[in-house]
């Protein structure tokens, strides 16, 4: 076993590609839009052809006393993952326009 020291860098062990993409991705996310973010779910929302797979179903069953109880975990997490799909959608076009 060697005692010599081999003197590395100090980025040596860190993967500057990744981190210049995580810097790009990073900057594309701070210059998006709400209103463009909001524009891009409801683009995603119009594409819901089954009434009863839309996020407000249950809460318009629930307001036309056809459910007794609306599950809010569940109208929460529809919404979030419609808001996470249409930002990363926007996410891409930034950086599409970027390049």
């Amino acid at each position: 076993m060697s005692n010599l020291h081999i003197p590395y860098p100090s980025d040596f062990d860190q993967d500057q590609l990744a981190a210049h993409h995580e810097e790009r991705r990073r900057r594309a996310l701070r210059s998006l839009d709400p209103g463009d973010v909001i524009a891009q779910v409801e683009d995603l929302v119009a594409q819901i052809a089954d009434p009863t797979q839309h996020p407000l179903y249950h809460l318009v069953c629930f307001h036309l006393d056809v459910l007794h109880a609306v599950d809010g975990a569940a109208f929460y997490d529809g919404w979030r993952q419609l808001v996470l799909t249409a930002i990363d959608c926007c996410l891409i076009d930034a950086l599409q326009r970027e390049d």
